[in-house]
């Protein structure tokens, strides 16, 4: 409350924060009281989070500043050495000596990678989770490691967790932040030649981001039994139409997020090749049909997106009110991209008009009594099951909104307005 004071001067909107930070919460029915901090899910406990650990930020860049000196590493001596020794030999036309020593300069570092005069300290947190990136020694980490424990203690009342803070070489061990495994690169046959003429190594200590393998195989879980794709039973009541939107937002969401990784392409091809024979076993299981059926009725033929020519892919076609579109399985190249996604559009799919609901809506008709009409609104439930077995229980005769619900087997009713409030008054 004293950091939100230093900027927000209305006492009525501090009061108000004040008793959303001491109102308590629910659970199972159950009051209880807050006893400190901001409440787990809260509407606006991601920004008072945030607000709070600016001060943490603060001293994040100021440590860096404390800390980073120097512009540049000291050059390898040895490495310069046989850099000047290869010279005389290409010069005296001796080029397979020289070809001997390159390949043994590629084996050092051109520039010390011990320089105690040069040092650079980065920092960035993304909610509770942060990152100190350090070139230097790990005396120097562990140092940095103590004071910001020290300050979180201090200023701010917190734990750094011990448990989940480590200090990591990233050439030898990776380290995983907001779901991406970082890794330092090193390989000494990948080589560039610069604008001088100068072969040198184009990747080596440059940060690279990677799937993790373990995510994967936790995502193709529900897709899979073993080494074979299965279906995902829960959808076998669906359309085709929303079966294959479903597939399609799960693999476009995974390949956005991941799409930075250098290895996106080798990683998510093991789970698109589950994901997509789960689709059509999912499908035929739904129409009680072989694979063999559902690749003759619902095969599209489609441009490739990399290369030339045309595949096969499953999709279905919809009508619109534009015309008849086709939505196909997700058919985008699985490649690595080097900026992230910055407008939202750019993820979002095109919602389709051809939904099963949709259609429900456009008839203007009350599902229930028939009225015909230009407005109408949606009855929606939590479970069928448990609207049904309420009646049930206390031997009370079914309504007909629920017996129209039971015979569509669907927890939504396109309703009119008089009807809509009927149900919810029990007069129906």
């Amino acid at each position: 409350m004293s950091l939100l004071s230093k900027k927000i001067r209305d006492g009525r909107f501090l009061e108000l924060i004040r008793r959303f930070l001491k109102a308590g919460y629910f659970e199972f029915k159950q009051v209880h009281n807050s006893l400190s901090g901001t409440p787990q899910g809260g509407i606006i406990s991601p920004i008072l989070a945030n607000i709070y650990l600016h001060e943490f930020d603060k001293y994040m860049d100021g440590l860096a500043k404390v800390y980073s000196k120097g512009e540049k590493k000291r050059i390898n001596s040895i490495y310069c050495g046989l850099l000047c020794k290869r010279y005389r030999l290409k010069k005296q036309g001796k080029i397979k000596e020289a070809n001997r020593l390159l390949k043994q300069m590629q084996t050092l570092h051109a520039a010390d990678p011990m320089d105690k005069n040069f040092i650079r300290v980065r920092y960035v947190r993304f909610a509770d989770d942060f990152l100190v990136c350090i070139i230097g020694s790990k005396a120097l980490a562990l140092e940095i490691k103590v004071k910001i424990a020290c300050f979180l203690e201090q200023n701010l009342g917190l734990e750094l967790s011990q448990e989940k803070t480590a200090v990591t070489h990233l050439s030898k061990n990776r380290v995983r932040f907001l779901g991406y495994d970082l890794t330092k690169v090193r390989c000494d046959t990948k080589l560039i030649e610069d604008t001088r003429g100068c072969i040198r190594r184009s990747i080596n200590g440059n940060i690279a981001l990677l799937v993790p393998g373990q995510i994967i195989r936790d995502k193709s879980k529900p897709f899979r039994r073993g080494r074979n794709p299965y279906p995902f039973v829960a959808r076998n009541n669906y359309p085709v139409l929303d079966i294959v939107s479903m597939y399609n937002a799960e693999i476009r969401g995974l390949y956005n997020y991941y799409r930075l990784a250098v290895d996106v392409g080798k990683k998510l091809s093991e789970f698109k090749y589950y994901h997509y024979y789960s689709m059509l076993k999912t499908i035929a299981r739904k129409e009680k049909s072989s694979l063999t059926k559902v690749h003759k009725k619902y095969n599209v033929e489609v441009r490739r997106k990399s290369g030339t020519g045309t595949r096969w892919i499953i999709g279905v076609r919809y009508e619109t009110k534009a015309g008849w579109k086709t939505m196909t399985y997700f058919n985008d190249s699985l490649k690595r991209v080097d900026v992230p996604l910055r407008n939202v559009s750019e993820f979002l799919v095109p919602v389709f008009s051809g939904g099963q609901l949709l259609k429900r809506i456009n008839a203007c008709s009350c599902e229930l009594c028939g009225a015909v009409g230009s407005s109408f609104e949606v009855h929606h439930i939590r479970k069928l099951k448990d609207i049904v077995q309420k009646y049930r229980k206390h031997g009370r005769t079914l309504p007909d909104w629920v017996v129209v619900m039971s015979r569509i087997r669907r927890k939504t009713l396109v309703v009119c307005h008089s009807c809509h409030v009927s149900i919810h008054n029990g007069k129906l």
